[in-house]
């Protein structure tokens, strides 16, 4: 079978698989996962956050951390986009090793991401002018929708093979 096939055919696999235990998992079972955002935002926002039950993370004024907030989707996309520009099938080993070490590099990326989305969207609600323009809540997912998807940009643009051989003169 052609090496192009099962790579594919791999990230496909891991993409369906990583989707579907996000999606029936429960808020509680990612705290670790959202956990550590809360001390960025924290510090970034200088609103405390704490953990309820089935809920997520509260703070005093209003705003919940989430399973819709946890990231999660955006973690699958970047996990799927470096595995296939960064990954070749060699040996089952290095393959598990590789797609292992991606995945802790997508995590903390998305961390980077998704704290910046939280703390973004907290700060853009913030400033009354806003409000009359767009709704916070549409505000937030547009706000989300283009950070991640420049984020992705930015990794492509340092781990594209252009970018190596790339001089400015």
């Amino acid at each position: 079978m052609n090496k192009t096939y099962q790579k594919i055919g791999f990230i496909l696999g891991l993409i369906l698989c990583l989707k579907a235990l996000y999606s029936v998992a429960t808020v509680n079972a990612l705290k670790w996962f959202m956990y550590p955002m809360i001390p960025f935002v924290e510090v970034f926002t200088k609103t405390s956050f704490e953990w309820i039950d089935a809920i997520g993370f509260s703070s005093p004024i209003g705003i919940v951390i989430e399973k819709s907030c946890a990231g999660g989707n955006f973690f699958i996309i970047c996990v799927a986009f470096l595995c296939f520009k960064l990954c070749t099938f060699q040996s089952i080993r290095n393959t598990i090793l590789r797609v292992t070490f991606l995945g802790i590099c997508s995590y903390l990326i998305m961390i980077l991401a998704n704290t910046t989305r939280i703390i973004s969207a907290m700060k853009l609600a913030e400033w009354e002018w806003t409000n009359q323009f767009i709704d916070p809540k549409d505000a937030h997912l547009a706000l989300g929708s283009i950070l991640y998807i420049f984020i992705l940009l930015i990794i492509n643009h340092f781990i594209s093979p252009k970018h190596v051989t790339t001089q400015t003169t």
